[in-house]
C-alpha cells in the first residue's frame, strides 16, 4: 500500500539521518531494526499469505430490481492473523463491458459489494487484480481468482397485448391408457379376447345382450413449444422474455408442460418446463443466451401440436 510504503521511508530516511548526525550506538542498532522490519514483517506474513484463498457468493438466479450483493470472504489459517486483501472487480454486464469497483478490508467474515439488477440479462464478475500484502503493507504478491459464477437477471412476467389462441389447449383429449389399470375416466366398448374378467360392466352387459368392457383412459398430453427468439437491446429483451415468462406461468397454472426452445449462438437449445422451478431455469437460460445468436430454423427438431413464436423484430408472442 502506497501510503504505508512512504511512511516507511521517511522513517529510514530519519534513521539514516539520525545515524550519520548522532554517531551513537544507540542509532546504529535503531537503523538495522528499521531495515530489517520489512523482511521481519514478510517472514511472519509468508505461511498467511501462501495459504491465504478468496471465496465468493452470489445468487445464479435473481429478479430485476432486487437488492443483491455480492459476498467476497477471506479463507485463511485460524492462527494466523488475517493478511490485508484488496480486489478490483469488472461487473459485466449484458448491456455493460466494462464497470470498475474496488474493494479491500476484506476479513473472514465478509467484503460485500452491491452489485447493478436494473435491467435483465446476466451479470458476469470478473477478476481483474487481486493483491494480498504482508502485516505491514509493504510487499504484495497476487492473489488467485475465486469461482464467480454468472448470474441471470429475470423480468418481470409481462402480459402480452394480444394473447395467442390457447382454447384448443383447455379441451381435454384422452386416449386408451397402455396396459389397462385404475382410472377416474373410462369408456365402453364391446368385449374382446384377452381382455380381463374384472373389467367387464355386468349391469351394461345384462341391458345389451353382449359383453361391454370398461376401458380406462388417459389424458392426451400435447406436445407445446414455446420458441423464443433472441432478443437485441434492453428495452426488446425486457418486453420479449417478460412475455414468456407471463405465457409459461399461465400454462402452468393451467396444467399444461411444455417446452422452451431458443437459440444461444449457433445452437439450438431447449428445456421442458413441468413446473415453476422448470419455467424459472428455462427464463435463466434464455437471459444467459447469446444475442447475435441466429435466427431459430423454420422447422424446429420436435414433434409438437400447437408451436408459439415469443418476441422477434418487435417483441411480442
Amino acid at each position: 500500500m502506497a501510503a504505508n510504503r512512504i511512511l516507511y521511508l521517511i522513517s529510514l530516511i530519519g534513521t539514516v539521518f539520525f545515524f550519520f548526525a548522532s554517531n551513537i550506538w544507540v542509532s546504529w542498532i535503531l537503523l538495522m531494526m528499521v531495515i530489517a522490519l520489512p523482511w521481519i514483517s514478510l517472514l511472519f506474513s509468508l505461511p498467511a499469505i501462501l495459504k491465504c484463498r478468496l471465496i465468493a457468493g452470489l445468487p445464479e438466479v435473481t429478479e430485476v430490481g432486487e437488492k443483491v450483493l455480492l459476498h467476497i470472504r477471506i479463507q485463511a489459517p485460524k492462527a494466523l492473523p488475517v493478511p490485508e486483501v484488496r480486489v478490483r472487480l469488472n461487473l459485466r454486464t449484458r448491456d455493460t463491458n466494462k464497470d470498475i469497483r474496488f474493494l479491500s478490508k476484506l476479513s473472514r467474515t465478509d467484503g460485500v459489494l452491491r452489485v447493478p439488477t436494473e435491467v435483465c440479462g446476466y451479470l458476469a464478475p470478473e477478476l481483474i487484480k487481486g493483491k494480498v500484502y504482508d502485516y505491514l503493507g509493504l510487499f504484495a504478491f497476487p492473489i488467485r481468482a475465486p469461482r464467480m459464477p454468472v448470474m441471470a437477471i429475470l423480468p418481470k412476467a409481462l402480459q402480452m397485448d394480444t394473447l395467442p389462441n390457447m382454447l384448443q389447449l383447455m379441451s381435454l383429449q384422452f386416449k386408451p391408457k397402455l396396459g389397462g389399470g385404475y382410472s377416474e375416466v373410462h369408456d365402453h366398448r364391446p368385449y374382446r379376447p384377452g381382455d380381463p374378467i374384472k373389467d367387464i360392466h355386468w349391469k351394461l352387459s345384462l341391458k345389451t345382450d353382449e359383453l361391454i368392457v370398461r376401458e380406462p383412459l388417459e389424458a392426451v398430453r400435447r406436445r407445446v413449444v414455446l420458441a423464443v427468439r433472441t432478443p437485441r437491446g434492453p428495452k426488446n429483451r425486457t418486453v420479449t422474455l417478460g412475455n414468456l415468462r407471463y405465457l409459461s406461468l399461465w400454462m402452468l397454472d393451467h396444467n399444461i408442460t411444455h417446452t422452451v426452445a431458443w437459440m444461444d449462438g449457433g445452437n439450438l437449445r431447449s428445456a421442458e418446463v413441468r413446473d415453476e422451478t422448470g419455467m424459472i431455469a428455462a427464463v435463466a437460460e434464455t437471459c444467459l443466451a447469446a444475442e447475435d445468436s441466429k435466427p431459430l430454423p423454420k422447422q424446429l427438431p420436435y414433434k409438437t401440436d400447437w408451436l408459439c413464436c415469443v418476441g422477434g423484430t418487435e417483441a411480442g408472442a
